[in-house]
């Protein structure tokens, strides 16, 4: 009996929201924003002539921020959690979630919303945000079977974090710099790398090269032999 309502006040204890959960709720907070700031350019620039307008600049780059912010976060939240004694299984759990919306779901959007929009461009975003789930759910799994140093942080990554993600993101914005993306009716505007036809000529076998990247990327993030430190 003793032992049973031990196990129900740690149960409570979990439970309860510190001030690391909150801040690591605003990495969440960042991405959703970054993923709604993409829709409102596409509601700004859909079918009109490009290039598009300040506003509508204005919330692409805006979209581009917000990750780097909630990056910011990211990291906060894990000084906070050692700082008030150690994080909780909740925050454990938050932290993924709030992960996979920054740095999987908001730049797989940003990728859609420059002119990642064929069919296996689409799949290729889709295995990105699925790599980054995977890897985000062995982490959680697997955390405690990797050697950590003497602070408790693991001395090395299985896979590639999905934060690294911030360098496509980064990409991106300097690709919208330099006007390197689909703006509006513009008949000749499109993303780097070049766009290639694997099969037939109604575009669904059509394929952007930073499409694939998205794919590679998965792949790094789910690999086991990449241990990154």
């Amino acid at each position: 009996m003793l032992l049973a309502v031990n196990l129900r006040l740690d149960a409570n204890f979990d439970s309860n929201f510190r001030l690391a959960d909150l801040i690591t709720i605003m990495n969440g907070v960042c991405g959703t924003l970054s993923i709604l700031s993409s829709a409102q350019y596409l509601i700004l620039s859909s079918n009109k002539p490009a290039p598009p307008s300040e506003e509508a600049m204005g919330w692409l780059y805006f979209a581009h921020l917000l990750p780097v912010l909630g990056f910011g976060f990211d990291a906060l939240d894990g000084k906070v959690a050692r700082w008030r004694g150690g994080g909780s299984m909740l925050g454990q759990e938050m932290d993924s979630l709030a992960d996979l919306v920054s740095f999987g779901v908001a730049p797989a959007t940003l990728a859609f919303t420059l002119g990642l929009r064929t069919v296996l461009d689409q799949v290729a975003l889709l295995l990105f945000v699925s790599g980054g789930l995977a890897r985000l759910a062995r982490f959680n799994a697997t955390v405690a079977l990797i050697p950590a140093d003497a602070s408790g942080k693991s001395k090395y990554f299985e896979g590639l974090p999905i934060p690294s993600s911030l360098f496509l993101t980064a990409s991106m914005a300097f690709f919208v710099r330099n006007g390197w993306f689909a703006m509006g009716a513009a008949p000749n505007a499109d993303v780097p790398f070049g766009r290639f036809t694997l099969w037939g000529t109604d575009g669904s076998g059509d394929i952007h090269g930073l499409a694939v990247i998205f794919a590679l990327w998965a792949a790094a993030m789910v690999s086991k032999t990449l241990k990154v430190s």
